[in-house]
């Protein structure tokens, strides 16, 4: 038999022992040795069932970080089964993510919105410059111009309110918008 060190000695011994030997262990000296053995134990399961939730493999292991924290930072919340007090704290860790991920993207979303210039919040002679240099297009040329971006309807719906297909109002406005630009040059 080969003689292992004293801390792998104490590990390998940690290994035999149940989790309710392991929590107590942890929640009376904090062994390090005891945690790992809980971690080695229980950490593919847990990533597992968050992976489930999640979907995405970073998102579950940040979960399953959040759920060994969770034990590392407050043993004494485990009151009865290690197990299902990690399949509670994993699902918790799981929607806190989602839910987290909701939020961003609404930041997200409002500072794009943000970001975006409103038409309507030009200066009056801004809009009479506009208007001039529209009034100098054909009506043809003008009209689906207007309606797609001083009203902002999509191509669908001014051609429908033009009456003409959508690929005319297309031409249309593409051939508004050269003429735009070589009057504004």
């Amino acid at each position: 038999m080969v003689a292992l060190p004293g801390r792998w000695r104490s590990f390998m011994h940690s290994c035999q022992r149940s989790d309710t030997k392991l929590l107590a262990d942890y929640r009376a000296s904090r062994s390090a040795d005891a945690f790992a053995v809980l971690v080695a134990r229980h950490a593919p399961w847990v990533l597992r069932l968050c992976r489930r939730g999640l979907g995405r493999y970073q998102d579950a292991e940040d979960a399953t970080q959040a759920v060994f924290l969770a034990l590392a930072r407050h043993p004494e919340r485990v009151q009865y089964s290690l197990g299902g007090w990690f399949y509670r704290a994993a699902r918790r860790a799981v929607k806190d993510l989602q839910r987290a991920a909701v939020r961003r993207a609404r930041r997200e979303e409002a500072a794009a919105l943000a970001r975006r210039p409103n038409p309507h919040d030009t200066t009056p002679d801004v809009q009479e410059e506009v208007a001039a240099v529209l009034n100098h297009l054909p009506t043809r040329l003008r009209q689906p111009l207007v309606l797609r971006y001083l009203e902002g309807l999509g191509q669908r719906e001014a051609a429908q309110r033009l009456g003409c297909p959508q690929g005319t109002l297309a031409t249309r406005t593409r051939e508004g918008l050269l003429r735009l630009r070589a009057l504004v040059e």
